[in-house]
Protein backbone atom coordinates (compact mmCIF):
# COMPACT_ATOMS: atom_id res chain seq x y z
CA UNK A 1 0.00 0.00 0.00
CA UNK A 2 1.35 3.41 -0.88
CA UNK A 3 1.39 6.20 -3.46
CA UNK A 4 3.29 4.02 -5.95
CA UNK A 5 0.64 1.26 -5.92
CA UNK A 6 -2.29 1.34 -8.32
CA UNK A 7 -5.75 2.13 -7.00
CA UNK A 8 -7.26 -0.55 -9.24
CA UNK A 9 -7.94 -1.61 -12.80
CA UNK A 10 -9.61 1.02 -15.03
CA UNK A 11 -13.37 0.33 -15.20
CA UNK A 12 -12.86 -3.23 -13.86
CA UNK A 13 -14.14 -3.30 -10.28
CA UNK A 14 -14.51 -7.09 -10.47
CA UNK A 15 -10.81 -7.55 -11.29
CA UNK A 16 -9.78 -4.86 -8.80
CA UNK A 17 -11.61 -6.70 -6.01
CA UNK A 18 -9.50 -9.80 -6.72
CA UNK A 19 -6.17 -8.02 -6.17
CA UNK A 20 -6.87 -5.15 -3.74
CA UNK A 21 -7.94 -5.33 -0.11
CA UNK A 22 -10.65 -2.99 1.14
CA UNK A 23 -8.03 -0.90 2.96
CA UNK A 24 -5.88 -0.42 -0.16
CA UNK A 25 -3.26 -3.17 -0.02
CA UNK A 26 -2.27 -4.88 -3.29
CA UNK A 27 -2.25 -8.69 -3.18
CA UNK A 28 0.85 -9.39 -5.28
CA UNK A 29 0.87 -13.16 -4.85
CA UNK A 30 4.35 -13.03 -3.32
CA UNK A 31 4.81 -15.23 -0.25
CA UNK A 32 7.24 -14.21 2.44
CA UNK A 33 7.91 -13.38 6.05
CA UNK A 34 9.47 -10.66 8.15
CA UNK A 35 12.69 -11.68 9.87
CA UNK A 36 13.83 -10.73 13.38
CA UNK A 37 15.49 -7.53 12.04
CA UNK A 38 12.30 -6.37 10.32
CA UNK A 39 13.40 -7.26 6.78
CA UNK A 40 10.87 -8.84 4.44
CA UNK A 41 12.06 -12.05 2.78
CA UNK A 42 10.25 -13.22 -0.36
CA UNK A 43 10.37 -17.02 -0.54
CA UNK A 44 7.70 -18.09 -3.06
CA UNK A 45 4.80 -17.03 -5.26
CA UNK A 46 1.14 -18.03 -5.07
CA UNK A 47 1.13 -18.58 -8.85
CA UNK A 48 3.95 -19.97 -10.94
CA UNK A 49 3.89 -16.91 -13.18
CA UNK A 50 5.47 -13.47 -13.00
CA UNK A 51 4.23 -10.39 -14.87
CA UNK A 52 7.09 -8.43 -16.45
CA UNK A 53 6.17 -5.31 -18.45
CA UNK A 54 2.78 -6.82 -19.23
CA UNK A 55 4.16 -10.21 -20.31
CA UNK A 56 3.58 -13.52 -18.55
CA UNK A 57 6.92 -15.07 -17.58
CA UNK A 58 7.04 -18.60 -16.22
CA UNK A 59 9.96 -19.39 -13.90
CA UNK A 60 10.59 -22.81 -15.44
CA UNK A 61 11.05 -21.21 -18.88
CA UNK A 62 13.44 -18.67 -17.40
CA UNK A 63 15.41 -21.46 -15.69
CA UNK A 64 15.74 -23.31 -19.03
CA UNK A 65 17.15 -20.23 -20.76
CA UNK A 66 19.56 -19.40 -17.93
CA UNK A 67 20.76 -23.04 -17.77
CA UNK A 68 21.87 -22.81 -21.43
CA UNK A 69 24.39 -20.09 -20.62
CA UNK A 70 27.94 -21.51 -20.52
CA UNK A 71 28.72 -19.65 -17.30
CA UNK A 72 25.91 -21.33 -15.36
CA UNK A 73 26.51 -24.65 -13.64
CA UNK A 74 23.61 -26.75 -12.39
Amino acid sequence: RGPQVMAGYWNRPDETAKVMTKDGFFKSGDMGFMDERGYTKIVDRKKDMILVSGFNVYPNELEEVVAQHPGVLE
